[in-house]
């Protein structure tokens, strides 16, 4: 994923729906936790945090295949 892209919730996952449009303001690793970080803005521009666990198995099946859950919107026109 790519921050400052905009993307398509393809399936329900923490809190978002499917068809839920978000933008990835920032991601990272904070290696001291062993966290994957993402923050994403709705169309309302509420910012949402969220948290993958490196030692967490689900967690990292989620990370793992985080393109199952999100689809990049190439044309940001049309929203």
């Amino acid at each position: 994923m790519e921050t400052g892209k905009t993307y398509i919730v393809r399936k329900n996952i923490f809190n978002f729906k499917v068809g839920q449009i978000l933008t990835l303001k920032r991601c990272g690793y904070q290696a001291y936790f062993g966290e994957y970080n993402f923050v994403f803005a709705d169309i309302e521009n509420k910012n949402i945090c969220v948290v993958l666990r490196g030692d967490d198995e689900e967690d990292m099946k989620i990370y793992r295949c985080l393109d199952e859950y999100f689809e990049k919107l190439y044309d940001n026109t049309n929203l």
